[in-house]
């Protein structure tokens, strides 16, 4: 595989797996969180090569609710009784037809043309069962809406705790509407004719699942390394889409944060 650094504005989140973490929504004390992370990810959604990518971290509660973060937007969160609720705009769906050295690109989707990112709506419901967080999310497209929406049903659950340390493993999986398959997994005539891919209708459903295990790790009382590793597995249409190259991928992601 091949191995390249890149820089991402908007960092996948540390203490996710692909989709299968989302923040608990609730209200967090009035802070700040400051740091560097890296990945070793897919270079788009089924790719056959995976690569480095780095970007800076910073995630500010204002302790009312609204929090700003390069991981979840600018939103609001509550909880209540074990239930929790969040709404935020973000940004992303942005997907090259070569190599990049921000984002999600290769040199195998040449021909298909570029699929341009926008302004997300994040929508995220959780409850917590026990030790068990269960959460319901949904991304949708607001300002380019032929890329479609998501859908993602998660869990957690922590198998170690220490004065220092969190071992929790996550698992979720990714429902994607027309728009969304079409966009990222399908061919149409004129791709067909550019990149050699042959035509392919994807319709919606499943798209992908993932398993994983996160590691928080307190250095003192301020300074912190959250890392994570974990598999995806493509399904359905995205599974069978001949710009999928792999069907299984990992992806591994660590970073060092400092909290004021």
């Amino acid at each position: 595989m091949r191995f390249s650094l890149k820089l991402a504005p908007l960092f996948v989140s540390l203490c996710a797996v692909g989709a299968a973490g989302h923040a608990a929504a609730q209200t967090a004390p009035e802070g700040t969180l400051v740091g560097i992370g890296i990945g070793y990810v897919p270079e788009y959604a089924g790719a056959d090569d995976n690569h480095l990518v780095g970007a800076p971290i910073l995630d500010h509660s204002f302790g009312n609710g609204f929090f700003a973060s390069t991981r979840r937007g600018l939103g609001y969160q509550t909880a209540a009784g074990g239930f929790g609720l969040s709404a935020a705009l973000g940004y992303g769906g942005k997907r090259d037809e070569h190599k990049r050295n921000f984002g999600a690109g290769s040199d195998d989707l040449r021909g298909m043309g570029k699929v341009h990112g926008g302004a997300l709506a994040l929508l995220t419901a959780t409850y917590q069962v026990g030790t068990i967080g269960l959460s319901l999310s949904t991304a949708q497209a607001l300002s380019r809406r032929d890329n479609g929406s998501t859908y993602t049903i998660g869990a957690s659950t922590p198998f170690y705790t220490s004065t220092t340390d969190q071992l929790s493993f996550n698992a979720s999986a990714v429902y994607g509407d027309n728009k969304h398959a079409q966009t990222y997994y399908g061919v149409t005539a004129t791709q067909s004719a550019r990149s050699g891919y042959g035509s392919y209708r994807a319709e919606r459903g499943f798209e992908n699942i993932n398993v994983g295990v996160n590691w928080n790790h307190a250095i003192d009382a301020r300074w912190s390394v959250t890392s994570a590793a974990g598999l995806t597995r493509m399904v359905g249409d995205a599974a069978d889409s001949p710009l999928t190259k792999r069907k299984t991928t990992p992806m591994v992601t660590t970073g060092l944060v400092y909290k004021f």
